[in-house]
């Protein structure tokens, strides 16, 4: 294939303007100049392809030309209004409601709109323009007490209603037994008052319920948030105790995933919960207490992540995989000073591993048992484990050598240091052994990316960034991440590539990059 410059491509348009006419492309354009293919479509695809942009983006097509100017009031209705200021406000809302011709698909609004207003609420929900309405979103402010009262005229979508959430509000009592969602897929109450009742016959009227979300600020769950339809797939429980006499009736035949989020649980509810959730694949715990222990007996579960914000000595200390063939991502973070004890024993397909750090107390992998991340009895290898994340407080190559000897096809290692690292050279000197010429399979075959989060630029953190550039046969990136507030010129990046002697790299197909985003930005997206 040759190279077309810009003198032989204007060569060539100019023999093709002295010879034959060209055909032209079909629908007559395409090219610079010609037509607009796009608004050759029906109205009806362009109104879908409007629909789905965001409300001010959406409104702004009419001002593309003539062809678009009325699709925007005529195409199903996106209306999301996020402030009460700018672009959109209350009387920007009452007039689209009122002049828009299209069908209603979603209507979402914040409290910067209806503040703790519930008449305002009912005016916008009275508009015949959303009618028939699939999705509907609405929080009062959180601050108000006592909470607002839902209007009745937010029920009165409930034979369309596909979505609803709602936040901050009082469930009106007698509504829920009136109300039946025959096609309500995803239902979100988000501190909602609502007696036991209410919420029971809210529940048995949606037989087609796909995913549930319930927080309660603090106060224990209800019993009925746990009589879900068999059909439930995805659920989402928030800011609320737990009640330890229902545990054993839950019952979540089909349910895939579940999360649980500043929830405060005893171990054996948690036990009984997960048995009763046959089919669960995705399990998330997120700052959640109540339990020291935890054990992982699951035979289709995945993916399991665990965070924990604060150090809390009621909360999770050790950390059991004893059957979970299928799982394949296993992720806690947990504060730096987190003391944990985590001991797998039988996770066969297990890929992702972290966020291992110094303090753990004991980590054993079958057994291979790391007593702290320094004293090791090495004796298993686990192949499977691709990807590794750690947070050290040194970059100690001994200790990236025992994990490269764990699990010898890691192919990416993801390692947050301590902000403003710079041991003394002698100190790192001292602690760093250079390995035997004997080589590791993971650095020859397998190590594809690293990355160095809080990267100094200092000695200690040249020197075990070069080891990889130096010594990994088939790295093909090397991330260096530099704390957003160390500032940094552009001569300090070329001095960096030039200790870390690019020039003599193991694989020349690795890229080095310098980045300046949070630390955990990147792990999270791993």
């Amino acid at each position: 294939m040759g190279v077309v410059t810009r003198a032989r491509a204007k060569r060539g348009r100019s023999d093709q303007a002295d010879g034959e006419e060209q055909e032209p492309p079909p629908n007559g354009g395409g090219g610079v100049g010609g037509d607009d293919l796009i608004s050759l479509l029906p109205d009806a695809i362009l109104g879908s392809i409007i629909s789905l942009l965001p409300t001010v983006q959406g409104a702004r097509t009419q001002i593309l030309s003539s062809r678009w100017r009325h699709l925007w009031r005529s195409a199903p209705l996106n209306l999301e209004v996020s402030s009460g200021v700018g672009p959109i406000n209350k009387a920007v809302v009452s007039r689209i409601l009122s002049e828009h011709k299209g069908v209603a698909r979603r209507f979402s609004v914040s409290p910067f709109i209806i503040a703790a207003d519930s008449a305002i609420l009912d005016g916008l929900l009275q508009s015949p323009a959303l009618d028939n309405l699939q999705e509907l979103a609405f929080s009062f402010l959180a601050c108000i007490w006592p909470s607002p009262l839902m209007p009745h005229s937010a029920l009165r979508f409930s034979s369309t209603l596909q979505v609803a959430k709602f936040s901050s509000c009082r469930f009106p009592d007698d509504a829920a037994h009136q109300v039946h969602f025959p096609k309500l897929q995803h239902l979100a109450l988000g501190s909602v008052i609502i007696s036991e009742d209410s919420l029971h016959a809210m529940l048995a009227g949606c037989p087609a319920l796909d995913k549930f979300v319930f927080s309660k600020a603090g106060l224990q769950m209800p019993p009925s948030a746990l009589h879900l339809p068999s059909t439930l797939r995805v659920a989402k429980f928030g800011s609320c105790q737990f009640p330890e006499a229902m545990a054993c009736q839950v019952h979540f035949p089909n349910l895939q995933q579940l999360v649980l989020e500043s929830v405060t649980i005893s171990e054996g509810s948690l036990l009984a919960m997960l048995s009763g959730c046959p089919s669960l694949i995705i399990l998330t715990l997120d700052n959640c207490s109540g339990f020291r222990q935890f054990r992982i007996n699951s035979l289709k579960l995945k993916h399991v992540e665990m965070y924990f914000r604060i150090f809390d000595e009621h909360r999770l200390q050790e950390l059991i995989v004893e059957n979970a063939p299928c799982l394949e991502r296993l992720h806690h973070r947990g504060p730096y000073q987190d003391i944990m004890c985590i001991s797998i024993i039988s996770a066969p397909k297990l890929e992702i591993l972290g966020r291992l750090t110094d303090n753990i107390y004991r980590l054993e992998l079958g057994s291979t048992v790391f007593k702290g991340l320094h004293d090791v009895t090495m004796a298993t290898v686990m192949r499977t484990v691709k990807v590794l994340t750690l947070r050290l407080d040194d970059l100690i190559r001994d200790v990236i050598f025992n994990f490269m000897k764990c699990f010898p096809c890691m192919e990416e290692l993801c390692i947050q240091t301590h902000i403003d690292l710079c041991l003394p050279h002698t100190a790192m000197e001292n602690r760093q052994r250079y390995y035997s010429r004997d080589r590791f399979e993971c650095l020859d075959h397998h190590l594809k990316k690293l990355w160095i989060g809080y990267y100094s630029g200092e000695r200690p953190h040249v020197a075990f960034a070069e080891f990889f550039v130096l010594n990994a046969s088939v790295l093909e990136s090397l991330v260096l991440n530099v704390h957003p507030y160390k500032r940094v010129s552009d001569q300090w990046i070329e001095n960096q590539r030039r200790q870390l002697q690019l020039e003599n790299r193991a694989s020349i197909r690795a890229q080095i990059d310098f980045s300046f985003e949070k630390c955990f930005s990147y792990v999270n997206d791993v």
